[in-house]
């Protein structure tokens, strides 16, 4: 007989095992790259029969994409937007703080840098999954900030977000190994209240110009 605490038991265990699945993926990522994540290799790396990977997620896809949906691994739209208040806030704070975070999101996830590094050279079924939520992240997030702020007609601020974000992505790619990028410091915080400021900078002057 199938007790409701047997029964609760066996969903923790589930979830636990779900959890653990996709920590392996994670530190595969990290130790091995993209191209490593396979059923067989994942079920080694967890300690579990490949059986139950199939069982909880159905097939590798499956893993693929609730990896990509967990929050540590990209940014989520509540961590950008808390606190921000069109009643307080006008559209370039609210656009230069959006930014920052973001840099500061991805910067903060050392598995993320990693597969943003990878991506270009190992076009796998797992980064495809990464990508799309990533994509709809974005377009979340646009649709967040336009229901809020005015936004100028003449300005693309969607283009220039974009220019600005895939840039400080690259510059903390790149400070995974280097300390400096055309002379410029990006390794610590404080080097990175030099590229913030700039980057403020440069939101202010589209702005004003609108």
């Amino acid at each position: 007989m199938v007790t409701r605490a047997s029964a609760q038991k066996q969903v923790r265990d589930a979830d636990a095992m779900r959890e653990r699945i996709l920590d392996a993926v994670g530190r595969m990522i990290l130790r091995d790259g993209l191209a490593a994540v396979g059923v067989n290799s994942l079920a080694r790396e967890a300690g579990c029969d490949k059986v139950l990977i199939y069982r909880y997620f159905g097939d590798l896809e499956g893993v693929y994409d609730a990896f990509a949906n967990r929050s540590d691994f990209w940014w989520t739209v509540e961590e950008l937007t808390d606190g921000i208040d069109p009643a307080r806030q006008s559209a370039g704070d609210a656009v230069k703080l959006l930014l920052r975070r973001s840099a500061q999101a991805i910067r903060a996830r050392p598995m993320t840098l990693a597969v943003l590094a990878a991506e270009m050279v190992e076009r796998t079924p797992l980064v495809v999954a990464l990508e799309t939520v990533r994509e709809k992240r974005a377009l979340d997030l646009a649709s967040w900030a336009g229901e809020r702020f005015q936004l100028p007609e003449t300005v693309d601020i969607a283009a220039i977000t974009t220019i600005i974000g895939v840039g400080l992505n690259y510059l903390a790619m790149r400070a995974r190994k280097i300390r400096v990028m055309s002379g410029i410091q990006i390794k610590t915080d404080k080097d990175w209240e030099r590229i913030f400021a700039a980057v403020d900078a440069i939101v202010d002057g589209v702005l004003r110009e609108a």
